[in-house]
């Protein structure tokens, strides 16, 4: 991991450490970290399984379903089959990024980030499926977000993905230790809405790092 490596390099970096970045990065282990802490999830079994066994299990698994590569990051090898042979198609092709599949109950609701800086949570934002805006869930409740990533040791920032049900409860499928930060990203948004600019916020997350003691 590029962290592991700017470390024995010495050359300073930002955000998490190489062996927390690992763990967010397996979605196995924020998996099990969220069912030790209590933190809701959809129920969840990882799957290792040869590509001609793919026909069974698309008959056997309950529905619906996501199938998702273990280490997979920007939505590749993700996948949301609506049927049995969709399934049967996604077992297959997910195969082609790693042995290990992550098969999850598939949650139907509001999809939310929900940033953290620091050691406080930012206000979750609400991707709107219909275009490319943006939304502010002012009563969502945000300490599951901040209990993963203590949990799995992240530092300075990082972004879970939730999504928010029908009936309102939130529900984490993830989270990210190094979110985009492009103006146009969602931690940026996230933070403009308690007033701190672009800038700011790369200034903010600069400061906090250097005041990690890396190994050296």
């Amino acid at each position: 991991m590029l962290q592991g490596v700017l470390e024995v390099l010495g050359i300073p970096y930002t955000g998490s450490g190489p062996l927390a970045s690992a763990m967010a990065m397996d979605k196995e282990i924020t998996k099990r970290m969220m069912d030790s802490l209590g933190i809701p999830t959809p129920e969840w079994r990882i799957l290792t399984y040869r590509p001609e066994e793919a026909e069974k299990l698309a008959r056997e698994l309950p529905m619906p379903c996501v199938v998702k590569t273990i280490d997979g990051g920007s939505s590749l090898g993700v996948f949301l089959p609506d049927n049995r042979e969709q399934l049967r198609d996604a077992l297959v092709s997910v195969l082609k990024f790693g042995s290990r599949v992550l098969v999850e109950k598939r949650v139907y609701g509001r999809e939310l980030m929900q940033g953290i800086l620091g050691d406080q949570y930012l206000p979750a934002v609400m991707t709107i499926p219909s275009g490319h805006n943006f939304d502010y869930a002012a009563k969502y409740q945000a300490g599951g977000a901040l209990k993963l990533h203590r949990g799995l040791g992240l530092e300075v920032y990082s972004r879970a993905d939730v999504i928010l049900d029908k009936e309102g409860k939130p529900w984490f499928l993830e989270t990210n230790s190094l979110p985009g930060m492009t103006p146009a990203s969602f931690m940026p948004k996230e933070a403009a809405a308690v007033g701190m600019s672009y800038n700011e916020l790369c200034e903010e997350i600069v400061r906090q790092s250097m005041k990690i003691k890396r190994r050296a």
